[in-house]
Protein backbone atom coordinates (compact mmCIF):
# COMPACT_ATOMS: atom_id res chain seq x y z
CA UNK A 1 0.00 0.00 0.00
CA UNK A 2 2.04 3.14 -1.39
CA UNK A 3 1.67 6.70 0.30
CA UNK A 4 0.13 8.26 -2.84
CA UNK A 5 -2.57 5.50 -2.89
CA UNK A 6 -3.95 5.19 0.47
CA UNK A 7 -7.00 7.07 0.69
CA UNK A 8 -10.03 6.89 3.27
CA UNK A 9 -11.49 3.63 2.16
CA UNK A 10 -8.17 1.60 2.14
CA UNK A 11 -6.99 3.41 5.67
CA UNK A 12 -10.47 2.65 7.23
CA UNK A 13 -10.04 -1.26 5.91
CA UNK A 14 -6.32 -1.37 7.03
CA UNK A 15 -7.43 -0.62 10.41
CA UNK A 16 -10.59 -2.39 10.91
CA UNK A 17 -11.02 -4.53 13.93
CA UNK A 18 -12.00 -8.05 13.13
CA UNK A 19 -13.20 -10.55 15.54
CA UNK A 20 -10.70 -13.19 16.82
CA UNK A 21 -7.97 -11.18 14.55
CA UNK A 22 -7.17 -8.39 17.08
CA UNK A 23 -3.04 -8.35 17.92
CA UNK A 24 -2.40 -8.41 21.48
CA UNK A 25 -0.51 -4.91 22.57
CA UNK A 26 1.15 -4.40 25.45
CA UNK A 27 1.59 -0.56 26.57
CA UNK A 28 4.82 0.98 27.26
CA UNK A 29 4.40 2.17 30.45
CA UNK A 30 8.09 3.64 30.78
CA UNK A 31 7.69 5.87 27.31
CA UNK A 32 3.98 6.80 27.85
CA UNK A 33 3.71 10.05 25.71
CA UNK A 34 4.00 13.93 28.08
CA UNK A 35 0.33 15.36 27.98
CA UNK A 36 1.45 18.87 27.46
CA UNK A 37 4.47 20.41 25.42
CA UNK A 38 7.32 22.13 26.59
CA UNK A 39 8.89 25.55 25.12
CA UNK A 40 11.90 26.31 27.24
CA UNK A 41 12.91 29.41 27.89
CA UNK A 42 9.93 31.01 25.78
CA UNK A 43 8.53 34.39 26.60
CA UNK A 44 5.26 33.65 28.61
CA UNK A 45 2.00 35.66 28.39
CA UNK A 46 -0.25 34.57 31.69
CA UNK A 47 -3.99 34.55 31.07
CA UNK A 48 -6.33 35.91 33.43
CA UNK A 49 -7.43 33.12 35.99
CA UNK A 50 -10.20 36.13 37.89
CA UNK A 51 -12.08 35.75 34.48
CA UNK A 52 -15.51 34.42 34.88
CA UNK A 53 -17.37 32.58 32.40
CA UNK A 54 -21.05 34.31 31.60
CA UNK A 55 -24.37 33.10 33.00
CA UNK A 56 -25.77 30.85 30.25
CA UNK A 57 -28.50 28.80 30.10
CA UNK A 58 -27.41 25.49 28.30
CA UNK A 59 -29.94 24.70 26.42
CA UNK A 60 -30.09 28.73 25.11
CA UNK A 61 -26.62 28.41 24.50
CA UNK A 62 -27.45 25.85 21.53
CA UNK A 63 -30.43 27.11 20.21
CA UNK A 64 -28.03 30.48 19.26
CA UNK A 65 -27.85 30.28 15.38
CA UNK A 66 -23.85 31.06 16.14
CA UNK A 67 -23.52 32.58 12.48
CA UNK A 68 -20.33 34.46 11.18
CA UNK A 69 -21.38 38.62 12.15
CA UNK A 70 -19.17 40.77 10.33
CA UNK A 71 -21.17 43.76 11.81
CA UNK A 72 -20.27 43.07 15.38
CA UNK A 73 -17.94 45.50 16.33
CA UNK A 74 -16.42 44.29 19.79
CA UNK A 75 -12.80 43.68 19.49
CA UNK A 76 -12.61 40.83 22.47
CA UNK A 77 -9.66 41.30 25.39
CA UNK A 78 -6.90 39.54 26.54
CA UNK A 79 -9.80 38.83 29.64
CA UNK A 80 -11.99 37.70 27.27
CA UNK A 81 -9.53 35.21 25.77
CA UNK A 82 -8.67 33.79 28.74
CA UNK A 83 -12.52 32.69 29.51
CA UNK A 84 -12.91 31.32 25.84
CA UNK A 85 -9.89 28.97 26.80
CA UNK A 86 -11.11 28.26 30.38
CA UNK A 87 -14.40 27.30 28.71
CA UNK A 88 -12.65 25.20 25.64
CA UNK A 89 -9.93 23.09 27.00
CA UNK A 90 -9.76 22.89 31.44
CA UNK A 91 -8.85 21.06 33.88
CA UNK A 92 -11.73 20.00 35.94
CA UNK A 93 -10.72 17.39 38.71
CA UNK A 94 -7.80 15.88 39.99
CA UNK A 95 -7.49 12.46 41.21
CA UNK A 96 -4.59 9.90 42.18
CA UNK A 97 -4.02 6.60 40.09
CA UNK A 98 -1.18 3.96 41.19
CA UNK A 99 0.46 6.77 42.97
CA UNK A 100 -0.01 9.37 39.84
CA UNK A 101 -1.86 12.09 39.83
CA UNK A 102 -4.34 12.01 36.96
CA UNK A 103 -6.50 15.47 35.85
CA UNK A 104 -9.90 15.32 34.27
CA UNK A 105 -10.51 17.84 31.46
CA UNK A 106 -13.67 19.03 30.20
CA UNK A 107 -13.23 17.10 27.05
CA UNK A 108 -13.68 13.56 26.05
CA UNK A 109 -10.60 11.77 24.50
CA UNK A 110 -10.70 8.33 23.80
CA UNK A 111 -8.47 6.39 26.53
CA UNK A 112 -8.02 9.83 28.32
CA UNK A 113 -4.81 10.40 25.39
CA UNK A 114 -5.57 14.08 24.83
CA UNK A 115 -3.63 14.10 21.69
CA UNK A 116 -5.00 17.92 20.76
CA UNK A 117 -3.18 21.06 21.30
CA UNK A 118 -4.27 24.59 20.93
CA UNK A 119 -2.29 27.66 19.45
CA UNK A 120 -4.12 30.98 18.99
CA UNK A 121 -2.19 33.58 16.23
CA UNK A 122 -2.55 37.59 17.49
CA UNK A 123 -3.46 40.10 14.91
CA UNK A 124 -5.89 42.71 16.56
CA UNK A 125 -6.38 41.54 20.28
CA UNK A 126 -6.44 44.55 23.50
CA UNK A 127 -3.40 43.59 25.55
CA UNK A 128 -1.51 41.25 24.37
CA UNK A 129 0.83 41.37 21.34
CA UNK A 130 0.63 40.36 17.18
CA UNK A 131 2.18 37.26 17.14
CA UNK A 132 1.68 33.02 17.63
CA UNK A 133 1.15 31.51 20.78
CA UNK A 134 0.66 28.23 22.46
CA UNK A 135 -1.99 27.33 25.20
CA UNK A 136 -0.46 26.18 27.97
CA UNK A 137 -3.30 24.06 30.01
CA UNK A 138 -1.66 23.46 33.43
CA UNK A 139 -0.29 26.32 33.82
CA UNK A 140 -3.10 28.43 32.15
CA UNK A 141 -0.34 30.73 29.80
CA UNK A 142 0.61 31.28 26.54
CA UNK A 143 3.79 30.40 25.39
CA UNK A 144 5.10 33.26 22.34
CA UNK A 145 6.54 31.33 19.67
CA UNK A 146 6.56 34.19 17.11
CA UNK A 147 6.25 37.93 17.46
CA UNK A 148 5.43 39.87 15.21
CA UNK A 149 2.44 40.40 12.22
CA UNK A 150 1.47 37.34 10.84
CA UNK A 151 -0.93 35.72 8.24
CA UNK A 152 -4.37 34.75 8.42
CA UNK A 153 -4.09 31.21 7.72
CA UNK A 154 -6.87 30.37 5.50
CA UNK A 155 -6.97 33.77 3.87
CA UNK A 156 -10.59 35.48 4.31
CA UNK A 157 -12.08 38.42 2.64
CA UNK A 158 -13.34 39.77 6.39
CA UNK A 159 -11.64 41.29 9.14
CA UNK A 160 -9.22 38.31 11.46
CA UNK A 161 -8.71 39.81 15.17
CA UNK A 162 -6.84 36.47 15.94
CA UNK A 163 -7.62 32.77 15.07
CA UNK A 164 -7.41 29.76 16.97
CA UNK A 165 -5.53 26.18 15.84
CA UNK A 166 -6.43 22.75 16.90
CA UNK A 167 -3.85 20.19 16.58
CA UNK A 168 -3.47 16.71 16.69
CA UNK A 169 0.06 14.79 18.08
CA UNK A 170 0.29 11.39 16.52
CA UNK A 171 1.84 9.65 18.58
CA UNK A 172 -0.26 10.00 21.88
CA UNK A 173 -3.25 8.31 20.89
CA UNK A 174 -0.71 5.62 18.60
CA UNK A 175 1.14 4.75 21.70
CA UNK A 176 -1.61 2.80 22.82
CA UNK A 177 -4.12 2.62 19.55
CA UNK A 178 -1.08 1.93 17.04
CA UNK A 179 -2.46 2.74 13.20
CA UNK A 180 -5.87 2.88 13.96
CA UNK A 181 -5.29 6.13 16.45
CA UNK A 182 -5.72 8.24 13.39
CA UNK A 183 -9.42 7.47 13.99
CA UNK A 184 -9.14 8.70 17.31
CA UNK A 185 -7.12 12.11 16.76
CA UNK A 186 -9.76 13.13 14.45
CA UNK A 187 -12.35 12.50 16.67
CA UNK A 188 -11.00 14.22 19.89
CA UNK A 189 -9.86 17.06 17.47
CA UNK A 190 -13.96 17.57 16.88
CA UNK A 191 -14.54 17.16 21.07
CA UNK A 192 -12.62 19.80 21.09
CA UNK A 193 -13.63 21.98 18.29
CA UNK A 194 -16.93 21.82 19.94
CA UNK A 195 -16.09 23.01 23.11
CA UNK A 196 -14.50 25.59 21.65
CA UNK A 197 -17.45 26.93 19.45
CA UNK A 198 -19.99 26.82 22.44
CA UNK A 199 -17.38 28.88 24.30
CA UNK A 200 -17.14 31.46 21.53
CA UNK A 201 -21.09 31.42 21.33
CA UNK A 202 -21.39 31.98 25.02
CA UNK A 203 -19.34 35.01 25.03
CA UNK A 204 -21.12 36.42 22.10
CA UNK A 205 -18.35 36.74 19.85
CA UNK A 206 -18.21 36.29 15.33
CA UNK A 207 -16.18 33.30 14.26
CA UNK A 208 -15.70 30.84 11.22
CA UNK A 209 -14.61 27.57 11.26
CA UNK A 210 -12.10 26.41 8.61
CA UNK A 211 -11.20 23.05 7.98
CA UNK A 212 -9.78 23.60 4.46
CA UNK A 213 -6.12 25.31 4.28
CA UNK A 214 -2.77 24.80 3.36
CA UNK A 215 -1.52 22.18 6.06
CA UNK A 216 2.29 22.99 4.88
CA UNK A 217 2.00 27.04 5.46
CA UNK A 218 -0.21 26.44 8.80
CA UNK A 219 2.43 23.66 10.39
CA UNK A 220 5.06 26.27 9.44
CA UNK A 221 3.30 29.02 11.37
CA UNK A 222 2.64 27.06 14.15
CA UNK A 223 5.72 25.51 14.53
CA UNK A 224 4.88 22.14 13.85
CA UNK A 225 7.23 19.09 13.43
CA UNK A 226 4.85 17.47 10.57
CA UNK A 227 6.10 14.14 11.06
CA UNK A 228 4.31 13.76 14.45
CA UNK A 229 1.89 16.77 14.55
CA UNK A 230 -1.01 18.60 12.59
CA UNK A 231 -3.31 20.93 12.08
CA UNK A 232 -6.97 20.12 11.93
CA UNK A 233 -9.26 23.51 12.48
CA UNK A 234 -8.88 26.87 12.10
CA UNK A 235 -11.40 29.19 13.81
CA UNK A 236 -11.13 32.76 12.80
CA UNK A 237 -12.19 35.39 15.25
CA UNK A 238 -13.70 38.45 13.25
CA UNK A 239 -14.63 42.37 14.35
CA UNK A 240 -15.11 45.11 12.17
CA UNK A 241 -11.81 46.48 13.17
CA UNK A 242 -9.88 43.68 12.39
CA UNK A 243 -9.27 43.81 8.30
CA UNK A 244 -6.00 45.78 8.06
CA UNK A 245 -3.26 42.92 7.44
CA UNK A 246 0.38 44.43 8.16
CA UNK A 247 2.73 44.73 4.86
CA UNK A 248 4.63 41.41 4.65
CA UNK A 249 2.47 39.56 6.88
CA UNK A 250 0.62 37.28 4.29
CA UNK A 251 3.90 35.94 2.40
CA UNK A 252 6.70 36.34 4.75
CA UNK A 253 6.58 33.21 6.54
CA UNK A 254 10.03 31.96 8.16
CA UNK A 255 10.24 28.44 9.94
CA UNK A 256 10.83 28.71 13.66
CA UNK A 257 13.87 27.30 15.34
CA UNK A 258 14.63 23.42 15.49
CA UNK A 259 14.17 23.64 19.46
CA UNK A 260 10.57 25.00 18.72
CA UNK A 261 9.75 21.46 16.14
CA UNK A 262 11.70 19.50 18.69
CA UNK A 263 8.62 20.39 21.28
CA UNK A 264 6.05 18.27 18.88
CA UNK A 265 7.95 14.95 19.83
CA UNK A 266 6.51 13.67 23.27
CA UNK A 267 8.18 10.62 24.57
CA UNK A 268 11.75 9.32 23.71
CA UNK A 269 10.55 6.17 22.07
CA UNK A 270 8.25 7.12 19.71
CA UNK A 271 6.91 4.61 16.87
CA UNK A 272 5.60 6.62 13.54
CA UNK A 273 2.56 4.23 11.85
CA UNK A 274 2.83 4.56 8.22
CA UNK A 275 -0.92 4.34 7.56
CA UNK A 276 -0.96 7.18 9.83
CA UNK A 277 0.78 10.03 7.89
CA UNK A 278 -0.25 8.78 4.18
CA UNK A 279 -3.51 8.92 4.82
CA UNK A 280 -2.99 12.44 6.22
CA UNK A 281 -0.85 13.14 3.83
CA UNK A 282 -3.22 12.34 1.11
CA UNK A 283 -5.17 15.44 2.32
CA UNK A 284 -3.26 17.85 2.51
CA UNK A 285 -3.96 20.77 0.74
CA UNK A 286 -7.16 23.14 0.06
CA UNK A 287 -10.17 21.13 -1.20
CA UNK A 288 -11.25 23.29 -4.19
CA UNK A 289 -15.03 21.33 -3.95
CA UNK A 290 -17.18 24.53 -4.28
CA UNK A 291 -20.74 23.22 -3.25
CA UNK A 292 -23.39 24.93 -0.97
CA UNK A 293 -23.95 21.84 0.70
CA UNK A 294 -22.63 18.38 -0.99
CA UNK A 295 -25.94 16.18 -0.93
CA UNK A 296 -25.98 13.52 2.69
CA UNK A 297 -23.99 10.66 1.58
CA UNK A 298 -26.30 7.25 1.20
CA UNK A 299 -24.63 4.77 4.00
CA UNK A 300 -27.83 2.79 4.44
CA UNK A 301 -28.65 -0.31 2.58
CA UNK A 302 -32.18 0.33 2.95
CA UNK A 303 -34.19 3.61 3.30
CA UNK A 304 -36.48 4.66 6.09
CA UNK A 305 -40.01 2.57 6.34
CA UNK A 306 -41.57 5.07 8.13
CA UNK A 307 -41.19 8.65 9.35
CA UNK A 308 -42.38 10.06 13.11
CA UNK A 309 -41.81 14.03 13.57
CA UNK A 310 -39.68 14.93 16.63
CA UNK A 311 -42.05 17.64 18.26
CA UNK A 312 -39.59 20.13 20.34
CA UNK A 313 -39.92 19.02 23.54
CA UNK A 314 -40.22 21.37 26.65
CA UNK A 315 -36.66 21.50 28.21
CA UNK A 316 -36.38 20.46 32.02
CA UNK A 317 -35.73 23.78 33.58
CA UNK A 318 -32.27 25.54 32.94
CA UNK A 319 -28.60 24.28 33.37
CA UNK A 320 -25.49 26.56 34.02
CA UNK A 321 -23.56 26.11 30.79
CA UNK A 322 -20.23 26.07 32.76
CA UNK A 323 -21.46 23.84 35.12
CA UNK A 324 -22.73 21.53 32.95
CA UNK A 325 -18.74 21.70 31.21
CA UNK A 326 -17.34 21.12 35.17
CA UNK A 327 -19.44 17.98 35.32
CA UNK A 328 -18.97 16.14 32.06
CA UNK A 329 -17.78 12.74 32.50
CA UNK A 330 -17.56 9.43 30.48
CA UNK A 331 -20.16 7.39 32.63
CA UNK A 332 -21.05 3.68 31.72
CA UNK A 333 -23.17 2.59 34.70
CA UNK A 334 -26.33 2.79 32.41
CA UNK A 335 -29.38 1.11 34.22
CA UNK A 336 -31.51 -1.01 32.40
CA UNK A 337 -34.95 0.22 31.66
CA UNK A 338 -37.67 -0.89 34.29
CA UNK A 339 -39.90 1.89 33.50
CA UNK A 340 -40.39 4.97 31.20
CA UNK A 341 -37.15 7.03 30.22
CA UNK A 342 -37.13 10.31 30.94
CA UNK A 343 -36.03 13.31 28.17
CA UNK A 344 -35.47 11.28 25.08
CA UNK A 345 -36.73 13.23 22.75
CA UNK A 346 -35.43 16.39 24.72
CA UNK A 347 -32.07 14.37 23.92
CA UNK A 348 -32.50 14.16 20.37
CA UNK A 349 -33.60 17.50 19.91
CA UNK A 350 -30.35 19.00 20.88
CA UNK A 351 -28.31 16.77 19.08
CA UNK A 352 -30.73 17.73 15.48
CA UNK A 353 -30.35 21.96 16.67
CA UNK A 354 -26.38 21.10 16.09
CA UNK A 355 -26.34 19.53 12.40
CA UNK A 356 -26.47 20.34 9.09
CA UNK A 357 -27.67 23.88 8.03
CA UNK A 358 -27.47 25.06 11.22
CA UNK A 359 -24.18 23.97 12.14
CA UNK A 360 -21.43 26.55 11.78
CA UNK A 361 -19.58 23.84 9.68
CA UNK A 362 -18.16 24.52 6.74
CA UNK A 363 -20.67 23.25 3.83
CA UNK A 364 -18.25 19.54 2.39
CA UNK A 365 -18.53 18.90 6.28
CA UNK A 366 -22.06 19.38 7.40
CA UNK A 367 -23.22 16.60 4.93
CA UNK A 368 -20.26 13.91 5.23
CA UNK A 369 -22.02 11.62 7.43
CA UNK A 370 -25.28 10.60 8.60
CA UNK A 371 -26.66 10.21 12.60
CA UNK A 372 -28.82 7.35 13.96
CA UNK A 373 -29.90 5.88 16.87
CA UNK A 374 -30.10 2.38 18.66
CA UNK A 375 -33.39 2.71 20.90
CA UNK A 376 -33.37 0.48 23.94
CA UNK A 377 -36.19 -0.42 26.10
CA UNK A 378 -38.51 2.42 28.17
CA UNK A 379 -38.22 4.90 25.47
CA UNK A 380 -41.98 6.66 23.83
CA UNK A 381 -40.68 4.72 20.67
CA UNK A 382 -40.56 1.37 19.85
CA UNK A 383 -37.34 -0.22 19.96
CA UNK A 384 -34.98 -0.03 16.99
CA UNK A 385 -32.52 1.66 14.90
CA UNK A 386 -34.04 4.89 13.65
CA UNK A 387 -32.41 7.41 11.54
CA UNK A 388 -31.93 10.74 12.83
CA UNK A 389 -33.00 13.87 9.85
CA UNK A 390 -31.73 17.33 11.66
CA UNK A 391 -33.40 19.34 8.65
CA UNK A 392 -37.09 18.20 8.91
CA UNK A 393 -37.00 17.33 12.69
CA UNK A 394 -38.09 14.18 11.91
CA UNK A 395 -37.19 10.19 12.94
CA UNK A 396 -37.21 7.47 10.04
CA UNK A 397 -37.53 3.56 11.69
CA UNK A 398 -34.80 1.51 9.79
CA UNK A 399 -35.91 -1.44 11.78
CA UNK A 400 -37.64 -2.62 14.61
CA UNK A 401 -36.03 -4.83 17.10
CA UNK A 402 -34.03 -5.14 19.81
CA UNK A 403 -30.16 -3.91 18.59
CA UNK A 404 -28.31 -2.68 22.04
CA UNK A 405 -27.33 -5.72 23.07
CA UNK A 406 -26.03 -6.69 19.79
CA UNK A 407 -24.37 -3.51 19.03
CA UNK A 408 -22.73 -3.72 22.55
CA UNK A 409 -21.20 -7.11 21.34
CA UNK A 410 -20.15 -5.45 18.14
CA UNK A 411 -18.32 -3.38 20.31
CA UNK A 412 -16.19 -5.38 21.51
CA UNK A 413 -18.16 -7.20 23.61
CA UNK A 414 -18.66 -4.09 26.34
CA UNK A 415 -21.87 -5.71 27.29
CA UNK A 416 -22.51 -2.81 29.61
CA UNK A 417 -23.64 -0.89 26.57
CA UNK A 418 -26.69 -2.97 26.01
CA UNK A 419 -28.00 -1.37 29.31
CA UNK A 420 -27.98 2.57 27.84
CA UNK A 421 -31.36 3.78 26.52
CA UNK A 422 -29.60 5.01 22.93
CA UNK A 423 -26.60 4.14 21.40
CA UNK A 424 -26.37 7.34 18.92
CA UNK A 425 -24.68 6.34 15.79
CA UNK A 426 -22.36 8.47 13.21
CA UNK A 427 -22.32 7.09 9.73
CA UNK A 428 -20.56 7.31 6.90
CA UNK A 429 -18.89 5.52 3.32
CA UNK A 430 -15.37 6.51 3.02
CA UNK A 431 -15.29 5.41 -0.39
CA UNK A 432 -18.20 8.21 -1.29
CA UNK A 433 -16.07 10.24 0.68
CA UNK A 434 -13.20 9.57 -1.41
CA UNK A 435 -15.05 10.12 -4.63
CA UNK A 436 -16.93 13.28 -3.81
CA UNK A 437 -14.27 15.33 -1.15
CA UNK A 438 -11.04 13.97 -1.82
CA UNK A 439 -9.16 12.24 0.99
CA UNK A 440 -9.72 15.32 3.05
CA UNK A 441 -13.12 13.90 3.13
CA UNK A 442 -12.61 11.71 6.19
CA UNK A 443 -11.28 14.56 8.07
CA UNK A 444 -14.78 16.29 7.56
CA UNK A 445 -16.82 13.41 8.56
CA UNK A 446 -14.57 12.44 11.37
CA UNK A 447 -14.17 15.56 13.04
CA UNK A 448 -17.80 16.51 12.80
CA UNK A 449 -18.47 12.74 14.40
CA UNK A 450 -16.51 13.92 17.49
CA UNK A 451 -17.73 17.57 17.29
CA UNK A 452 -21.34 15.97 18.26
CA UNK A 453 -19.92 13.19 20.24
CA UNK A 454 -18.86 16.18 22.51
CA UNK A 455 -22.60 17.28 22.31
CA UNK A 456 -23.95 14.87 22.93
CA UNK A 457 -21.88 13.94 26.27
CA UNK A 458 -22.91 17.41 27.58
CA UNK A 459 -26.78 17.33 26.35
CA UNK A 460 -26.65 13.81 28.45
CA UNK A 461 -24.75 15.94 31.56
CA UNK A 462 -27.60 18.35 31.32
CA UNK A 463 -30.50 16.25 31.49
CA UNK A 464 -28.47 14.27 34.20
CA UNK A 465 -27.46 10.92 32.11
CA UNK A 466 -24.34 9.31 31.79
CA UNK A 467 -22.61 9.19 28.05
CA UNK A 468 -19.79 6.82 27.55
CA UNK A 469 -17.98 7.69 23.76
CA UNK A 470 -16.92 3.78 22.10
CA UNK A 471 -14.72 4.07 19.10
CA UNK A 472 -13.43 0.32 19.79
CA UNK A 473 -15.90 -1.47 17.59
CA UNK A 474 -15.75 -4.48 15.12
CA UNK A 475 -16.16 -2.47 11.99
CA UNK A 476 -17.70 -5.17 9.56
CA UNK A 477 -19.90 -6.66 12.32
CA UNK A 478 -21.64 -3.51 13.72
CA UNK A 479 -21.91 -2.04 9.72
CA UNK A 480 -23.70 -5.61 8.97
CA UNK A 481 -25.88 -5.08 12.07
CA UNK A 482 -27.46 -1.88 10.73
CA UNK A 483 -27.24 -3.19 7.26
CA UNK A 484 -24.73 -0.46 5.78
CA UNK A 485 -23.74 -0.09 2.24
CA UNK A 486 -20.75 -2.17 1.11
CA UNK A 487 -18.20 0.67 2.12
CA UNK A 488 -20.52 1.80 4.54
CA UNK A 489 -18.93 2.21 8.52
CA UNK A 490 -19.85 3.17 11.78
CA UNK A 491 -17.57 5.62 12.89
CA UNK A 492 -18.22 6.16 16.06
CA UNK A 493 -21.13 5.61 18.96
CA UNK A 494 -22.01 7.69 22.16
CA UNK A 495 -24.03 5.55 24.44
CA UNK A 496 -26.20 7.76 26.83
CA UNK A 497 -29.46 7.30 29.05
CA UNK A 498 -29.86 6.78 32.55
CA UNK A 499 -26.61 5.94 35.07
CA UNK A 500 -26.65 4.73 38.60
CA UNK A 501 -26.23 7.53 41.02
CA UNK A 502 -24.62 7.67 44.65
Amino acid sequence: MTEQKLMATDYHRATSYRRHELTPHTLDWAHQPMPVKHYPERPRVPLDRSAKPPAIDYFELTNRRQAFDSSRPETPDLRKLSTAFSLTHNITARTMHAGTPFYYRSVASAGALYPFEVYLAVHHIQGIDPGVYHYHLFDFCLTALRQGPVPEIPPVDHGVSATFYITGIFFRSAWKYRSRAYRYVLLDAGHLLENLRLALGALDLSFSIHLDFDDERAATLLGLDPQREVCLACVHLHDGNAGKKQPGAACDLKPLSAEILLASTVSDREVAYADILAVHRAGNGVNNTVAKDLPALHVLANAPSAWVDLNRPDHPGSADYARILWQRRSRRNFIPASGPVENPMTFLDLMARNMRTVSTQPPSCRSAMAIGFLAGAGLPIPPGFYLLDPAAKRLGRVSDGRFTEPMAAACLDQMWLKHAALHVLFMADPAALDRTRGARGYRYAMIEAGRLGQQAYLAATALGWGACGIGAIYDREAADLLDLTADGALLYLVGAGPVKTR
